[in-house]
């Protein structure tokens, strides 16, 4: 039990401010006061919520637990009478997080039970205990969402300047019919499917729809704006509503999701104070919708305490939902982690869900990439034509979550579809023009991503000359099934500056593939690469007895053949790949002197490059041309093996410059894209 002055502190949190004093009495003689040390956990994600608390000292964590990882940080709170455990207000009552003491902390704790019977005994206490709740949520959601765009980084079309979104006016007028007529039949039957109006009582069900009218607007035509006060509230009939946050700070504005299944309910801050709209809603298709004038609804809540009660645990609802989607949003961009947000969304939901539903399989779909496409046609089929709302609803958000994921597939495939054109063209097809459609087909790709290129002025105006740059890792994600990973670094300045500029794909040096690596050797053939040996290698007839300095002879006289045919080529002069921020390795030799060895001595042409070693669909990538030189104006004496490696390490320092200078002009790259 609360002693006397902690009675006195409960009836003075906001939470309780105006609350009938027999009511406060009567929680504080059911409610104990609870003490817990630093990192003590308060609740258990999934748990059943028996019990409502109220911080009065310290803070407190939210964490949301993904299987096969720690728990993940959402949000923390320290304010004085924060509420903690509100799920005790709604059905399956279980807690959608884990609340772990960031610092010792103290709570008021009030049982459901006591909650309960106050709220049956009394339709007003339960309205107005709602009402708190539902505004504790919004302000929540306002938190968590601006979280969410504060982790959202590149994100493509998520993310746009609010002028776009403030720009969607209502030009087309709003057809609006004042009250239903004939057709509140159909629609209380169009209410009662309605998955907001579940169980709701017919009477209440008819009341409501004796204050709707039905309104139609044109794609394009703002509903509301975010921050507009609040003064109608909405249920989708047909057609597609565009939901989008914009910032505290006014910067940036966020795809939230879209409304699309017949009986979603929007514009909920009709009903809740202060009643000013969060988001924006804009129709991105011809629209329908039930529209309910927000003070004839309160008006109806005073007159009617038992109707407002059943409203305002809907309500309840419906904020609950968004504010688990806001948190599973916010994993899946800050951690990266969209599969396991998806699971997580899904392990929440599961009690609502029938048994037999197919969402059951989609973390499995999602544990392979080889299965990813399954997954993407199952929640499209389920989204369409899902057994229930709900279960649409859930197939709809996670497509939502998944939309980065969906990009990477895309990506992904591409990348397949490419080594299969490569590896499998035709036996008679020239090898110039298999690299041709590479090359087109690479630009394709890379068009889809963020990047940006800068120095073309150096490249030299004819073609036949060897073009260095650093080599960096292959992100894991891209490795096909057979175990080959496309170097994306240099396809992509093959195909995105050599290419343009010479109308020409440039030969590329490789080594020879290893023992194990022999199934690679198809698509290196299919394009005439270059071969060096390191190692042991799958070696061929023609080449079984060559002593390795007659394979460098080899290598040099093909590589000058090619170059005297005005051929470009490529070369990574590191012998290895490095991330970004390790880049460049030490350089070798080789490209060196291969350069003394022709006649003419080509230019070698320096390239930077930054961000393939990420995933492209993620981030922003950068190649730079740099001016490029004749080894034989730095090394006078190319016999000199010591002058020359003193040559190849200054180079090594220029090139530390070079990449930091692609790394900077990949944050420029970022923040145009943003």
């Amino acid at each position: 039990m609360v002693e006397t002055s902690e009675l006195a502190e409960l009836a003075e949190l906001a939470f309780f401010q105006g609350i009938e004093r027999d009511v406060i009495n009567r929680l504080g003689e059911a409610s104990e006061v609870r003490q817990m040390a630093k990192g003590d956990i308060l609740l258990h994600q999934h748990d059943r919520a028996i019990a409502l608390y109220f911080l009065l000292t310290g803070k407190v964590q939210f964490l949301i637990h993904v299987a096969g990882m720690d728990d993940l940080l959402v949000g923390t709170d320290s304010e004085v009478g924060a509420m903690i455990g509100w799920s005790v207000f709604r059905a399956p009552y279980r807690h959608t997080v884990t609340v772990r003491c960031e610092t010792e902390c103290s709570f008021i704790r009030i049982p459901r039970t006591i909650l309960t019977e106050l709220m049956e005994q009394s339709p007003h206490t339960a309205y107005t205990l709602l009402r708190r709740v539902a505004e504790v949520l919004a302000r929540r959601l306002v938190g968590n969402r601006d979280r969410l765009i504060a982790s959202s980084g590149v994100e493509g079309r998520a993310v746009l300047e609010p002028s776009v979104v403030i720009s969607a006016q209502q030009a087309s007028p709003i057809a609006e019919y004042e009250n239903l007529g004939s057709d509140q039949e159909s629609t209380f039957r169009f209410l009662r499917h309605a998955t907001f109006f579940e169980a709701m009582p017919d009477h209440h069900l008819r009341t409501m729809i004796s204050l709707g009218r039905m309104i139609r607007v044109t794609s394009g035509t703002s509903l509301f704006q975010q921050g507009d006060g609040a003064d109608k509230f909405y249920l989708l009939v047909s057609g597609r509503v565009e939901l989008w946050y914009c910032s505290s700070e006014g910067k940036v504005c966020f795809f939230l999701n879209s409304l699309e299944n017949p009986g979603q309910a929007f514009g909920w801050s009709a009903v809740v104070d202060p009643r000013h709209y969060q988001v924006s809603a804009i129709a991105s298709d011809s629209v329908c919708a039930l529209v309910f004038d927000a003070d004839s609804l309160t008006a109806l809540c005073h007159q009617d305490p038992s109707f407002a009660g059943e409203l305002m645990e809907r309500v309840i609802w419906l904020i609950g939902n968004r504010l688990r989607m806001a948190r599973t949003q916010l994993i899946a961009r800050r951690y990266h982690k969209e599969t396991l947000a998806v699971t997580a969304l899904l392990e929440q939901n599961a009690d609502t869900l029938h048994v037999t539903s197919p969402l059951y399989k989609i973390p499995y779909l999602l544990q392979n990439r080889l299965t990813l496409s399954d997954a993407f046609g199952t929640l499209e089929l389920i989204r369409n034509h899902g057994e229930d709302e709900n279960e649409r609803n859930l197939a709809r958000l996670s497509l939502d979550i998944l939309e980065k994921v969906h990009d990477e597939l895309h990506f992904y495939q591409g990348l397949q579809r490419i080594y299969e054109s490569v590896a499998n063209a035709p036996e008679g097809q020239p090898s110039r023009e298999v690299r041709h459609h590479c090359m087109q087909a690479f630009q394709a790709l890379f068009q889809q991503t963020s990047y940006r290129l800068a120095g073309e002025e150096h490249l030299p105006d004819s073609p036949g000359h060897l073009f260095i740059m650093n080599h960096l890792e292959n992100h894991t994600d891209n490795m096909l099934p057979n175990d080959f990973r496309l170097t994306l670094d240099t396809h992509f300045v093959s195909s995105m500056l050599i290419y343009p500029k010479y109308h020409e794909a440039p030969i590329r040096v490789i080594r020879k593939p290893e023992l194990d690596w022999y199934g690679f050797q198809q698509y290196f053939d299919r394009l005439e690469y270059l071969y060096v040996y390191p190692g042991e290698v799958d070696e061929e007839d023609r080449d079984h007895h060559l002593t390795r300095e007659q394979r460098n002879r080899q290598f040099t006289d093909q590589a000058v053949a090619r170059l005297k045919q005005g051929e470009n080529i490529i070369i990574c002069p590191e012998g290895r790949c490095y991330y970004t921020e390790e880049s460049p390795g030490p350089f070798k030799s080789g490209v060196f002197r291969l350069a003394l060895a022709a006649d003419p001595e080509p230019m070698i042409v320096p390239i930077a490059v930054a961000n393939f070693d990420k995933r492209l669909t993620r981030t922003s990538t950068a190649a730079i041309v740099f001016p490029s030189f004749r080894v034989s104006d730095h090394v006078r004496d190319k016999d000199d093996p010591q002058s020359l490696y003193d040559f190849i390490a200054i180079v090594n320092e220029w090139y530390k410059g070079y990449v930091r200078q692609a790394i900077e002009l990949t944050l420029k790259g970022e923040e145009i894209a943003g």
